[in-house]
């Protein structure tokens, strides 16, 4: 009656194994997304900016962009990034951002400090007269250690700033701006 069926069920398994990719091979092959805080969106207006970046590197694809949380969902290759741990993820996104964007955009790890326990700080300022001038008054403040998030409107005057008030203040983030030049506006 032909082959016993312990046999046959055997050789159709073996068929089937051999015809699917194998495990590593698919999960190489599935996107996966992540979240992030985008460093050097300083102004709304920068987000065609970032979106540009973000086309110029095919091994990822912008989801997302809440500009309100300096925040962005990408998708990316797992083979493009193989046998590398989450922080590394993150450091080669970064990588990659900053060589697309000659270092005016970056890629950092979500903060794990709760917004709830964060302080917004607003500074008026003088002299922010192009996007040049108010991306170098936000580098200065974004790089103070405590600021999660930070904003420069060279049309508003303004320089936002989220920060955990536990590590720093109004004072060191006016004094860390007047080092670079930035005038700051009288109250």
């Amino acid at each position: 009656m032909g082959l016993p069926w312990k046999i046959m069920k055997s050789a159709v398994l073996a068929m089937v194994c051999l015809a699917l990719p194998s495990l590593a091979e698919t999960s190489q092959n599935v996107p996966l997304k992540i979240t992030c805080q985008v460093t050097g969106l300083f102004a709304e207006d920068r987000q065609p900016d970032l979106r540009k970046v973000f086309g110029s590197i095919p091994s990822v694809k912008l989801i997302a962009i809440q500009y309100s949380k300096a925040e962005v969902t990408l998708e990316y290759a797992a083979k493009e990034f193989s046998n590398a741990k989450p922080d590394q993820v993150v450091k080669r996104l970064d990588d990659l951002v900053r060589n697309a964007s000659r270092h005016a955009l970056g890629i950092k790890p979500l903060s794990l400090t709760p917004r709830e326990k964060l302080k917004l700080i607003e500074i008026q300022v003088e002299g922010l007269d192009c996007k040049g001038c108010a991306l170098a008054a936000y580098e200065v403040v974004a790089r103070v250690e405590g600021v999660e998030r930070a904003t420069a409107s060279f049309k508003k005057g303004l320089i936002t700033a989220l920060v955990d008030p536990s590590k720093v203040d109004r004072g060191q983030l006016e004094k860390a701006l007047k080092a670079r030049e930035v005038h700051i506006k009288a109250p």
